[in-house]
């Protein structure tokens, strides 16, 4: 549930996220909006994880239903100098 929350709290300031390519490329088609990708960090529920990565950060999927279909969204929370960030792995629809 913490991990939720800080998700939750990242996301409403959207500069925190942060998409890779590979993420923007699965988005663009699957056609999913970064706005889909912002509801399902504020609405979802983590469905995997949280679970530390090989990377050494904590990864999680988590799914929201937008536009009559689901919407998965794995996320791995970092941390810099300015404080938690999110980044987005990937997108997909469930």
């Amino acid at each position: 549930m913490m991990a939720k929350n800080l998700i939750k709290k990242i996301a409403k300031d959207s500069s925190r996220v942060i998409f890779t390519k590979h993420a923007e490329k699965r988005m663009c088609t699957r056609k999913i909006t970064r706005t889909q990708v912002l509801k399902c960090l504020t609405h979802g529920h983590i469905v995997e994880g949280p679970a530390l990565s090989i990377k050494g950060n904590m990864e999680m999927k988590i799914e929201v239903m937008s536009a009559g279909e689901i919407i998965a969204v794995v996320t791995a929370l970092e941390k810099d100098e300015l404080g938690n960030f999110v980044v987005i792995i990937t997108v997909f629809g469930a």
